[in-house]
């Protein structure tokens, strides 16, 4: 009988972990395989759907800001209903510029108060604005073509919300949103707008959309303004 080696289970163990060995090796080069390619198909779709994300971002930051004018107009709407003198409507909040007033002095009265308007002071969307830190001005200082009356006098100035610093592609968006433009279109221009924070005292400084008739008579717009070169939204919140 030929004698057995004291050897040949263990030349089968190590066989056995060699094999096991490479197997594993072999796995973890084809799983490095894979996600090379997989990481390459997410490159090249990301490269070449890029136009469409840029639109889909304008889009949405567009939706945000006008959500945010609707908001505000419509508690604004709630405070006049309630008996609230236009003069007596305050956006102070203790993270709004202090040219508001002071948060709480007359909280049925304020807009970003519980007990007023109830709405979230917030700042608008980084994708939507060109500068960083860019906050919704309200002002009493602009009359707005065929909004209201326009009589050259603080009597017929409005009580607007304005976003002073929107990207260009938001501001095509918002105005094709609102319905009277397509995305390409340049948006119209206009030379006078007063940014005069209000804080109850309306006056007569500056006329907007009365240069280009595709603005007139329209409560919401983005267009472009001819002295700073911004584009800005606007809401009408209270047309006099």
């Amino acid at each position: 009988m030929k004698p057995i080696s004291k050897n040949s289970g263990s030349d089968k163990l190590d066989s056995m972990r060699h094999s096991e060995s490479g197997n594993a090796i072999f796995y973890i080069f084809v799983a490095i395989v894979l996600l090379a390619a997989l990481s390459f198909a997410v490159a090249e779709g990301s490269r070449s759907s890029g136009k469409t994300l840029s639109e889909d971002r304008a889009r949405l930051a567009a939706s945000e800001i006008i959500s945010y004018g609707d908001a505000v107009n419509k508690a604004v709407g709630m405070l006049r209903l309630r008996g609230i003198a236009a003069t007596d409507i305050s956006f102070a909040h203790p993270d709004a510029d202090v040219g508001y007033g002071t948060y709480g002095t007359t909280p049925t009265a304020e807009v970003f108060h519980p007990e007023g308007g109830g709405v979230t002071y917030r700042l608008p969307p980084d994708l939507g604005i060109a500068t960083a830190g860019t906050a919704y001005l309200f002002t009493g200082s602009n009359q707005v073509e065929n909004m209201g009356s326009v009589c050259g006098t603080a009597a017929c100035s409005d009580l607007l919300l304005l976003l002073p610093d929107v990207k260009l592609e938001v501001c095509q968006i918002i105005n094709v949103i609102l319905g009277y433009s397509d995305k390409n279109a340049v948006p119209v221009t206009d030379s006078d707008t007063d940014l005069t924070l209000f804080a109850g005292t309306f006056t007569n400084i500056e006329t907007l959309s009365d240069e280009d008739p595709l603005l007139a008579s329209r409560a919401a717009g983005c267009y472009q303004d001819l002295n700073t070169s911004n584009y800005i939204y606007y809401q009408v919140l209270l047309a006099r």
